[in-house]
């Protein structure tokens, strides 16, 4: 996803070589760029002047700007938009190798909250930022097996298989009296009309057209009575986030009010999970860089996501988050690749 400034008018090529090697180089330093040592360092065939002249009409288009009058220049949330625009337009992912051994290891997970949690992990390890993935709605689960299992006071346990290996434990109260051979004759019914559809499909539609395909009786009503119930719960994704700790390390991440962000992320995991929902909805990796982080208890940072699928469905969604001064060439092809990972492993889980 790109952004681009209106009305006004496209840097030169000499203009757009030095914005993204000032970006680039403030990146791996974190020092203002100043026009005689940068054209020095990354030879430049102009004078000093002529630098001093292109970097004062970056800053006065707001691509750049001097934190002090005196010193050199920075970029801007613009500045690094540009940045990453251009990234976007003409990378490659380069991260299969790197993470070939921890493909694998996912692979052998059984349980999905493990794959996610792994996952998370892996992004914050390898980025040495924090790592974030909202986890799917029990909606987008393939039904693998349902059981159900008599308690106490009328009240019935199911216990749904899904095809990723989640088990998800339902407790509903009925008011007709059922034994537990019933419920073994339920759970057979119920199995074999559900298994291999998501959630989704069975609440919207397949529980209608079961009760309109059979006639009424006890078995098929209260069957589907007991799974209606079940399934009308509304479920909410998770968010794992892990390497919080790694941005406390980054210097312009403990100032005053990106440290306020970073406590707000901590206590109000919400706040990251709205944002993050948004992308929901968009194919590839996107980005947001501080400002367009609308949500202003989330400011000074910025995130790189992107959704995860099975089959063809959007699921869930994973990225990181950091300052805006993050190594974006090494972030984006990592959320890209570990986003295809996922895609992968999921659908082929749900088969």
């Amino acid at each position: 996803m790109t952004f681009e400034a209106k009305n006004e008018r496209s840097l030169d090529e000499r203009e757009s070589a030095v914005l993204t090697t000032i970006v680039h180089d403030y990146i791996e330093t974190r020092k203002p760029v100043g026009s005689r040592s940068f054209v020095q360092k990354y030879s430049f065939s102009i004078s000093p002047a002529t630098m001093r002249n292109i970097m004062s009409d970056l800053e006065n288009m707001g691509y750049l700007m001097q934190p002090h009058t005196s010193a050199g220049r920075i970029p801007t949330d613009k500045g690094y938009r540009y940045y990453v625009n251009s990234l976007l337009e003409n990378y490659s992912y380069t991260y299969g190798k790197e993470l070939s051994i921890n493909e694998e290891y996912l692979k052998r997970e059984l349980h999905l909250d493990k794959i996610f949690s792994s996952i998370t992990k892996m992004l914050s390890h390898i980025s040495n930022l924090a790592g974030i993935v909202l986890t799917p709605k029990l909606d987008f689960t393939v039904v693998k097996r349902i059981e159900l299992v008599s308690l106490d006071n009328n009240q019935i346990l199911l216990i749904l298989v899904t095809r990723t290996g989640t088990v998800i434990n339902k407790k509903i109260s009925i008011s007709e009296n059922v034994t537990q051979d019933n419920l073994y004759d339920f759970s057979k019914y119920l199995t074999s009309e559900f298994c291999g559809y998501p959630l989704s499909v069975i609440k919207e539609s397949l529980l209608n057209e079961l009760r309109n395909r059979h006639e009424s009786n006890f078995k098929t009503g209260t069957a589907l009575d007991i799974a209606q119930l079940a399934f009308n719960e509304s479920s909410e994704s998770d968010l794992c986030i892990e390497g919080l700790e790694n941005l406390l390390r980054i210097p312009e991440m403990v100032e005053e009010n990106r440290l306020k962000s970073l406590l707000n992320i901590i206590e109000e995991k919400n706040i990251l999970r709205g944002i993050m929902e948004m992308s929901m909805s968009m194919d590839g990796v996107k980005t947001l860089i501080g400002d367009e982080i609308v949500d202003e208890k989330v400011s000074g940072c910025s995130m790189v996501t992107t959704a995860y699928k099975i089959g063809n469905t959007n699921v869930g969604v994973l990225g990181i988050i950091g300052p805006t001064r993050m190594d974006y060439d090494r972030v984006v092809p990592l959320v890209d690749y570990s986003g295809r990972v996922m895609s992968d492993l999921l659908t082929q889980m749900s088969k």
